[in-house]
């Protein structure tokens, strides 16, 4: 257990994974159901969250796999590499996680009296195990790092589609510009959590995080869908306090452009507060 609870504050912290989780569930549910909630709402939305957690610690653990050789060479103190942590216990968590996030999925229509919105679930277990296997072109993708990062972004296109079902959500013109705007907010928080230069143990830089690849761009992507993607959710939401997150998100960004930690910390919350925002506003 002790070296379980030292893989996940590692690799996985619960903390923010967990918060990250709930966000993203209201950020959907909020834009497949923008009346008020009812106690069936809430429900769901805590089944989707659960989900969506366990979800991305699938994801982790296929991760740890996949890229194996690579953490070898440029991170030997990982977890893995380490050994706090085998490959048959990797396992065993990936099916675990597996259970818990089909399982959860499936609630999530039980609470909606949807049970058949689970099958909309399936393309998104069928696209994670395409990332898993790097859509079977693995050398391919390790050379177009741009490519990589669309091909595995795409997975959240899935999302919205299945949470529209789930809630029975007539989609509209407004509808398909909030769904888009959650789909940029997923790259802005997988840009943020690469967003740092790291280094192997001769000290070379590694290129595989954002700002050692994309440099000064990776800040501005993540500057403007901060800004422009609470803007964008007010024709929807009619909100101004959307107009307060931009605002905020904007000035501390620019302020702070310089320390990596806080530009990471600041498009975090933008992302947080919007989904509140929009949920509860």
């Amino acid at each position: 257990m002790k070296n379980l609870l030292t893989y996940l504050n590692e690799r996985f912290p619960l903390a923010v994974t967990g918060t990250h989780s709930l966000v993203t569930a209201l950020f959907l549910v909020a834009i497949a159901q923008p009346l008020s909630k009812s106690p069936s709402d809430y429900l769901a939305m805590f089944c989707i969250a659960i989900s969506f957690l366990f979800f991305m610690l699938r994801m982790r653990v296929t991760d740890e796999f996949k890229d194996a050789s690579h953490d070898g060479s440029n991170y030997p103190n990982r977890p893995v590499q380490r050994g706090i942590i085998t490959k048959r216990q990797l396992v065993v968590i990936g099916v675990i996680s597996f259970a818990l996030e089909l399982s959860a999925a499936v609630t999530a229509g039980v609470f909606q009296n949807n049970l058949g919105s689970a099958l909309f679930y399936f393309p998104i277990l069928g696209y994670s195990v395409l990332t898993g296997f790097e859509f079977f072109i693995p050398e391919y993708l390790e050379k177009h790092f741009n490519f990589y990062f669309l091909l595995h972004q795409a997975i959240f296109i899935l999302y919205p589609i299945w949470i529209f079902n789930v809630f029975g959500t007539v989609v509209n013109s407004s509808v398909s510009i909030a769904a888009a705007v959650f789909l940029l907010f997923m790259a802005s928080m997988e840009i943020m959590r690469k967003y740092e230069i790291r280094h192997n143990p001769e000290g070379a830089v590694v290129m595989d995080t954002y700002l050692a690849v994309w440099r000064s761009a990776a800040f501005w992507l993540m500057f403007l869908i901060s800004v422009l993607g609470p803007v964008t959710l007010y024709a929807y939401f009619a909100t101004s306090w959307l107009f307060g997150v931009a605002g905020i998100s904007a000035v501390s960004l620019l302020v702070f452009r310089k320390k990596n930690e806080l530009v990471r910390g600041i498009v975090a919350l933008s992302f947080i507060a919007t989904s509140l925002v929009i949920f509860f506003l």
